[in-house]
């Protein structure tokens, strides 16, 4: 029970309000004569005075009801005092007889002597200053008991003497529930303190002094935030306003940080709108706390990893008593459930268990014997079965208590360890066994083990490096790497991969090392490496990157020959190609005029060795002469194989590359084959050449005919044809080598860069293809070469499968490819080759400007007897207005530059309005920007 509430907060408000506010009024019934008259006589008076009698006698009446005595005190001009009471309340109340002679006196004789001279003082200057007087006064009664009065009066202004009129009430319940609230508050051990609405103190209890430590003078007064600071923002100041706005208790305990201490504190809101705090230092009781839930964890801890199954039983009951772990061991739900099984199903084979009884008493006992066990659901596992007889207290009972220790995952690791070493004596990598021991901040390494393959590898067996660190083994140098590495994988307590240079008797090796802590009670105590040899892998990578370089060194090279003026410095810019990617001894380039060979520009290591190279017939037997002849690339593994007389001093390999028919380019070696790409390079140089010397001689035949050519446009077109078929041949070439090596490196298992690098090139050359094939159409249709057939045609089929060819495109970009159906086959008397190209470049065109998701439309139909309607249509980016006039012709993009967004020649169009052309058609678009475009062909049938 909270103290603050012990006394009644609604009754002390109403005597106080009533004493203080209410006496005036009440005490105006004694203006009507009803002081000291029986309630008999009161109503006897009224029957007889009639109206205004029987109104006084309810007022009268009235008095009875309220819970004091009114009385009316008099002072004469002689100074007496006199008191007259209103009803019959005073003897109840004081014990006294209410006889108005000389009651005042044996009044004042009953107020303890110690309250006395107060008492007499107070009325005293009530009287003189006519005031209002207001006193309470310990009583004592004829009858020995001691009660608390609260006086209260008013003077009557309208009386000559000293009247007062007022109410005496008896607060002994009050008083002394005031004063054990007090020693209660003075006396329990908790600290309490009080606070009014304001928040300032107005009670702190000794206990509160002490742990506060401040006096309550020092206190009282000031604001609980002033004194307690630290209190702001934390809980404590949320718990407390809550409580002064919603006037409910709460109680919570929290940590002090102004004290380091724990505290229990109960808040209750106090009648007087403030709060009551009660605070109980309960720190040590949340250390007492804290170390049992320590010991409790610890307990809970052991319990919880004691894996060994404890059971007691008897001959003839069975089992009567089982641990958790035994009952979860065997499968079981509960112990009932257990102790109801047949003991002879714990075991795999039942017979076992009689066996094991005689053993048991023959031997008092069993230890450590290996059973197999058999679980509730039928599975089994192996148990350490340890037993013995324990006599009962009163030694009428013999006990079998027993321990079941589960070794199925002991014998599983035995089994593991078995097969572990089985693998490490037959792994196909090397492996090795490092021990970790840690000495104070330091860590040292020493080999353990080492299997069969790490002994091959590198030449030291078991014996020779058990025990000893790497630095011994491989030398400070060498082992400063792998001693940084397992380091490493010790900090981080997890796999660590790297690789390493290894020199080894047969030269450097390159290895791929993984390194794998092995982890027991948390520390590092081992550690496993698996050097796995990569020297090849890196080998590859390295040619690989050598290629890279040369082809990257080639095209780099290339561009200075591509923009030569004169045939005569094509074979200088060849040979400082040859020299810049290439490191051939001998690098020789020739070129042909008229029948003979003249050599153009020598490069060698030791020319000295070799005589000066001279203009050779066409027909002599050489490297260069057999290449022109075979219009590829030719290897002589011997110049002892050529039939002809020259010298060639130490050089031994040759390898021919054709310029086309222009020349050749000779490069040699003193011993050993060529690389099949450094041949493919040389067939490449050999192409750019060609193209080189092929341009400036249509160049100057060009020139020529431009002078005798009457129409420009005829001469592009020839011009064009001529460079598409030229540029095929070196392109070709490079589409080949970038075929061939996508395949070495798809064979070597190399992805990334080179891969990427390789794939871009061989795309590259398929576009530039295409390109050349549209130009070469386009001059063709130009030039009016292009020849159509009159075979008839079905449309609907050409449709079909043009679209089947394109379907994978469409679906790579996650476009919906959709073929209309006629209904029948529509045939027309057209050129089916023709046909194929309209349909294939409208249809490639709308895939290729319709963003991922659209749809494109192809559908043919029969327009009427005479026309055949082909229509494409597409969601994609459409068509600018003011670009819709030139689209038809060569070369023109909506989107051109080099930061245009689609790539493509801008032929495919110019060369469907062509073929419409010839074939008697026509061509119409419409399209919306964002929106889409629609192209419509109407052929004649």
């Amino acid at each position: 029970m909270n103290l603050f509430h012990a006394l009644d907060p609604t009754h002390v408000t109403y005597l106080l309000v009533f004493g203080a506010g209410a006496v005036g009024g009440l005490l105006s019934l004694m203006a009507f004569g009803f002081v000291g008259r029986p309630a008999e006589t009161r109503r006897r008076e009224a029957a007889s005075d009639g109206p205004q009698a029987a109104r006084n006698a309810r007022l009268e009446a009235l008095t009875e009801t309220m819970p004091g005595v009114p009385y009316e005190f008099r002072v004469g001009p002689d100074g007496e005092q006199s008191i007259a009471f209103i009803g019959d309340g005073a003897t109840e109340l004081l014990g006294l007889a209410p006889e108005p002679d000389g009651f005042y006196e044996r009044f004042v004789e009953h107020i303890p002597e110690s309250h006395r001279g107060a008492f007499l003082r107070s009325v005293e200057e009530a009287v003189t200053t006519r005031s209002h007087w207001r006193h309470e006064v310990p009583f004592d009664r004829p009858d020995g008991e001691r009660i608390w009065l609260l006086g209260s009066a008013e003077p009557d202004p309208q009386e000559k003497g000293a009247l007062f009129r007022g109410l005496l009430l008896n607060i002994t319940e009050r008083i002394e529930e005031e004063r054990r609230r007090e020693q209660v508050i003075r006396r329990v051990t908790d600290a309490i303190v009080e606070v009014d609405a304001e928040w300032c103190f107005t009670l702190v209890n000794d206990q509160a002094e002490a742990l506060y430590g401040m006096k309550e003078e020092h206190l009282l007064g000031r604001t609980l935030w002033d004194v307690f600071p630290r209190t702001k923002g934390t809980r404590f100041e949320e718990e407390y306003r809550r409580v002064m706005r919603s006037r409910e208790p709460v109680r919570f305990e929290e940590r002090f940080g102004g004290m380091s201490t724990w505290f229990d504190i109960q808040v209750y809101p106090n009648p007087d709108g403030g709060l009551a705090f009660y605070f109980d230092d309960v720190t040590k009781r949340k250390e007492r706390e804290e170390q049992l839930r320590e010991r409790e964890e610890l307990l809970r801890s052991i319990t919880e990893n004691v894996s060994e199954g404890i059971y007691r039983s008897t001959p003839e009951e069975g089992i009567v008593y089982a641990n958790s772990a035994f009952v979860e061991m065997f499968g079981y739900e509960s112990r009932d459930e257990l102790r109801a099984a047949d003991p002879s199903t714990f075991y795999a084979d039942p017979a076992e268990r009689e066996a094991l009884y005689r053993q048991e008493d023959e031997q008092g006992g069993l230890d450590g014997v290996e059973v197999q066990f058999q679980r509730n659901d039928g599975s089994t596992f192996t148990g350490l079965l340890s037993t013995q007889q324990v006599d009962a207290p009163d030694g009428n009972q013999v006990y079998n208590d027993g321990a079941v220790t589960d070794i199925t995952e002991r014998k599983g690791r035995e089994r593991r360890l078995e097969q572990t070493e089985t693998l490490f004596q037959n792994a196909q990598d090397a492996l090795f066994l490092i021990n970790v021991r840690q000495k104070d901040s330091a860590a040292s390494f020493t080999y353990r083990r080492v299997n069969p393959v790490y002994e091959r590898k590198f030449g030291y067996t078991e014996e020779d490096v058990r025990g000893r660190s790497p630095k011994e083994v491989f030398g400070a140098e060498t082992a400063k790497f792998l001693e940084k590495k397992l380091q490493a994988c010790k900090r981080r307590r997890e796999p660590l991969d790297y690789e390493e240079k290894i020199p080894l008797e047969e030269g450097m090796a390159y290895f791929r090392t993984r390194l794998a802590p092995v982890i027991v009670d948390g520390e590092v105590k081992q550690i496993v490496g698996t050097p796995r040899d990569i020297t090849q892998r890196k080998r590859r990578e390295q040619m690989l990157k050598s290629r890279r370089r040369k082809i990257e060194a080639l095209y780099r090279a290339t561009s200075g020959l591509l923009s030569v003026e004169t045939r005569d410095a094509v074979p200088g810019r060849i040979a400082e190609v040859l020299q810049e990617v290439f490191d051939f001894p001998l690098r020789h380039v020739g070129l042909v005029e008229g029948e003979m060979l003249v050599p153009k520009e020598t490069v060698g290591e030791d020319l000295s060795r070799m005589p000066e190279p001279k203009a050779q017939p066409l027909s002599e037997d050489l490297v260069a002469t057999r290449a022109i002849q075979a219009g590829e690339a030719v290897v002589v593994e011997s110049t002892g194989g050529l039939e002809n007389d020259l010298d060639y001093g130490t050089l031994s390999t040759l390898a021919g590359i054709p310029i086309g028919g222009h020349g050749a380019v000779v490069v040699g070696k003193e011993a050993g084959t060529f690389d099949a790409l450094d041949l493919r390079l040389l067939e490449v140089l050999g192409g750019y050449g060609t193209l080189v010397l092929g341009r400036l001689e249509r160049e100057e035949r060009l020139v020529q005919a431009r002078e005798e050519a009457e129409e420009a446009a005829q001469l592009k077109s020839a011009m064009l044809a001529n460079m598409s078929h030229e540029v095929r041949t070196p392109l070709m070439s490079m589409i080949g080598s970038a075929d061939l090596l996508r395949e070495d490196l798809e064979e070597a298992g190399l992805e990334g860069e080179p891969a990427d690098m390789a794939e871009q090139i061989f795309r590259s050359g398929q576009r530039l293809r295409e390109t050349l094939d549209s130009v070469l159409e386009l001059s063709r249709l130009e030039s009016g070469a292009y020849t159509l057939d009159d075979d008839s045609a079905y449309l609907d089929v050409v449709v079909r499968e043009v679209a089947q060819e394109l379907n994978l495109r469409a679906h790579e970009k996650e476009i919906q490819l959709e073929v209309g159906s006629p209904g029948a086959s529509v045939e027309a008397g057209l050129d089916e080759t023709a046909v194929r190209r309209i349909v294939r470049n409208l249809v490639e065109n709308a895939i290729k400007f319709t963003p991922e998701g659209g749809e494109v439309q192809v559908r043919v139909e029969p327009e009427d007897e005479e026309t055949a309607l082909l229509a494409v249509e597409d969601t994609g980016v459409g068509i600018a207005e003011e670009a819709r006039e030139d689209i038809f012709d060569a070369f023109k993009q909506e989107s051109e530059g080099l930061d245009r967004e689609y790539e493509g020649s801008g032929l495919g169009l110019s060369i469907v309005d062509r073929l419409t052309t010839m074939l008697g058609g026509t061509i119409e678009v419409e399209s919306e920007k964002d929106t889409g475009t629609r192209f419509a062909v109407r052929l004649p049938r």
